[in-house]
């Protein structure tokens, strides 16, 4: 029997259903969570917390991230790599951006950076309550980012590539196709990417 035969078994209802959420650790008490990290219930994912139980996903360290991402922020550029695997981890301080273009009421604080930038919603995954940049997007900010490109965003570029049908050169599409500003740096950026 093969593989396809015994995906036909398998009940359209449990097909379809979406993945199981992680518990959102947000409701528990500062007492609680330590407690349970001393035992071993929780441990460390980034910045935050997961259930030693839970394997890392990229669903699984956005709810890690909820502390942050709580009251409509998305994870951007770094943070967002970070989120998708791309990254080795989520340095502070955190890169997040306000929802729907809205005005920051703060720039953040040591353990995030808060940026206003326009996002999409098609440029959004969400994960339960929390959101990050997808995959394309998450590339664009890194190498429209008028910083110099480092190490880290180089490599989470690399990374990315391989989560975005036709890799590379769909990302150069939506460079030519998008605003101008920073375009020719970014194409530049998305070349050095590229070659590895």
């Amino acid at each position: 029997m093969d593989l396809s035969s015994v995906h036909s078994f398998v009940p359209q209802a449990i097909r379809s259903r979406p993945p199981p959420s992680p518990p959102d650790l947000m409701g528990w008490s500062q007492a609680e969570r330590s407690a349970e990290t001393i035992r071993g219930t929780l441990v460390r994912c980034g910045p935050g917390l997961r259930l030693a139980a839970w394997p890392e996903t990229p669903r699984v360290r956005a709810y890690a991230l909820a502390p942050w991402l709580a009251g409509n922020r998305i994870a951007v550029r770094l943070t967002a790599a970070w989120v998708w695997g791309a990254a080795r981890n989520a340095r502070l301080p955190l890169q997040l951006s306000t929802r729907y273009g809205r005005r920051a009421r703060s720039s953040g604080t040591p353990d995030y950076d808060l940026q206003q930038l326009v996002i999409r919603e098609d440029d959004v995954q969400e994960f339960g309550p929390y959101a990050v940049t997808t995959p394309p997007r998450t590339i664009i900010d890194l190498i429209r980012n008028p910083s110099e490109l480092d190490l880290h965003s180089r490599v989470a570029c690399r990374l990315l590539f391989a989560l975005v049908p036709g890799g590379h050169v769909s990302i150069r599409e939506a460079l030519l196709a998008g605003p101008r500003p920073y375009r020719a740096q970014a194409l530049r950026k998305l070349e050095i990417c590229a070659a590895g």
